[in-house]
């Protein structure tokens, strides 16, 4: 979900209880300008105070569990060890992290000392970023073997990405 009104997050998570699902989804890591600009995405990164109440309302009252997907930053990785210690204080399902800031947008390489830092936190993560290729998956794969992985840009420039990175063969056309 993409939203800062912890009324509409709760209200959407019954909605989505009462259909069936298992776990909402709460995005803080959209980095588009008509996003953020509203405070949304990552731009609930910029102030963690009213991140900490937003968090506070949904997880006292989600009929779900309650997963994330985060960027590191809204300006600079140096935000990262403030917005992970918020995250910390719930009992979030699963952190999904793009290791960039909200103003890298998906440019450059990412922040692996801050994944690292997160790695660290015993919360159950899920990387997402820069997995263009099998090898880029098979190498995440050796620094943290149990890893899930979040494949996005690269799954769709590649669809049988998953598989080569499993040692299955090629997509052939």
């Amino acid at each position: 979900l993409l939203t800062h009104d912890a009324e509409l997050f709760l209200w959407a998570a019954q909605e989505l209880a009462d259909l069936g699902y298992g776990e909402v989804n709460l995005n803080t890591g959209c980095p588009s300008g008509t996003v953020t600009a509203k405070g949304r995405g990552s731009g609930m990164l910029r102030d963690l105070d009213a991140l900490r109440a937003f968090l506070d309302a949904i997880f006292a009252a989600s009929p779900l569990p309650v997963s994330i997907k985060t960027r590191i930053g809204f300006y600079d990785p140096a935000e990262w060890p403030a917005i992970l210690a918020v995250f910390r204080d719930y009992p979030v399902k699963e952190l999904t992290i793009h290791p960039r800031t909200r103003s890298e947008f998906y440019k450059g390489d990412v922040h692996m000392e801050c994944f690292a830092l997160a790695a660290e936190s015993g919360l159950p993560l899920v990387f997402n970023g820069n997995l263009f290729g099998p090898e880029d998956c098979l190498a995440l794969h050796q620094r943290y073997p149990d890893m899930p992985l979040m494949i996005g840009r690269g799954l769709i420039a590649n669809p049988a990405m998953a598989r080569q990175a499993k040692g299955g063969a090629p997509l052939t056309v």
